[in-house]
């Protein structure tokens, strides 16, 4: 990870926890900012006098009663638990009693405390529930608005949670299918398992390091398909299967999550080149057009691999079915199908620059 992105996410979690955890400013900045607003609308002459901050501020604080009445009783009482006809009688109710409220207290009772201002209520209840109004619903969306982004992160959170879930299920499953080969290799005493052990090796290097980042170059991850298929076709007869491998377009700059494309690639070589006889065969496409990717895979159908060393389930395709799901939402389009002696998968898919 460069520097950059290190400051970038640091940055981003600090701007979360001044959002998220430090809540008593963001209150202060509310009524500050209303308090200003007000005061402008209130003044009584071209400039804002002692008088129209006093008002002002008398207005805001017997308001703010109303507001957090609402905020703190009635939103989590009805309207979160959706009983939105007592919410809108409710919120009825304590508009009209805020603004009868300010009505008396600046028409009567303000008079008794600071007798030598002579208030009086300039506006009528009617204009008093705009103004209570504006400041009641203001403030509902601003709740509101909170809660869908608590919501919002804690739904990230839970989505890296599960990609790395996802992923940590992957990577033992891909090297153990690779083992797989190397094993079947040394049972022959085939002359290329030093290769073979030198092609892992540099697999071990891209699971164990550019696995663990959410995105790598569109190029490294075909590399590993390359090194994949390289590595597996020395356990395959040339006159029984058929393995191809087309690229097409240019890589450069595009970004994609690593090891999407591989489980294809080895559930191919599990599932097509055991038995079939002759007419076995792979062939993998890769079309680019940034920021378009074309992945299609076709392989045979055969029976059990006779070595029968993994007897659990397959989870890479599923597993990648999701993370597509987690990661491409609405940018990718994924279609298998399993017909009677071959297999297709065609995945279509919107990368990053």
């Amino acid at each position: 990870m460069t520097g950059g992105k290190k400051k970038n996410r640091r940055r981003s979690r600090f701007t979360e926890a001044m959002i998220f955890r430090k809540r008593w400013w963001q209150h202060l900045v509310f009524w500050i900012l209303a308090f200003i607003v007000l005061a402008n609308i209130f003044k009584t002459s071209g400039t804002i006098e002692k008088i129209d901050l006093i008002y002002t501020g008398i207005f805001l604080s017997s308001l703010a009663l109303f507001t957090y009445l609402n905020l703190y009783y009635f939103i989590p009482r009805y309207l979160r638990k959706e009983r939105y006809l007592f919410y809108i009688l409710f919120l009825s109710a304590l508009l009209a009693g805020s603004a009868l409220f300010l009505y008396v207290l600046f028409d009567r009772w303000i008079d008794l405390v600071l007798p030598n201002y002579y208030f009086i209520s300039y506006y009528s209840v009617g204009q008093l529930m705009i103004y209570s109004g504006s400041i009641l619903l203001l403030t509902t969306l601003l709740k509101l608005s909170r809660s869908w982004f608590t919501l919002l992160r804690v739904e990230r959170m839970t989505t890296s949670h599960q990609l790395k879930s996802l992923q940590s299920q992957i990577n033992p499953h891909f090297l153990l299918n690779s083992l797989q080969t190397i094993y079947a290799l040394s049972l022959e005493k085939s002359e290329h398992t030093p290769e073979v052990i030198l092609q892992l090796s540099e697999i071990l290097k891209y699971t164990l390091y550019e696995s663990e980042n959410p995105e790598i170059s569109l190029q490294k991850e075909i590399q590993l398909i390359k090194d994949y298929v390289e590595m597996h076709r020395y356990r395959v007869d040339p006159a029984r299967a058929d393995i191809e491998l087309m690229i097409n377009g240019d890589a450069e700059d595009l970004q994609i999550a690593p090891m999407l494309l591989i489980p294809f690639v080895e559930n191919s070589f599990k599932h097509g080149l055991q038995g079939g006889g002759g007419s076995a065969y792979i062939r993998i496409d890769l079309n680019i057009k940034a920021p378009d990717l074309e992945f299609r895979l076709s392989n045979s159908t055969g029976t059990i691999d006779p070595l029968n060393l993994e007897k659990r389930k397959g989870i890479g395709i599923e597993n990648t079915r999701q993370r597509l799901e987690l990661l491409y939402p609405e940018r990718h389009i994924l279609d298998i199908k399993k017909e009677k002696r071959t297999f297709i998968v065609n995945l279509k898919l919107k990368l990053n620059l």
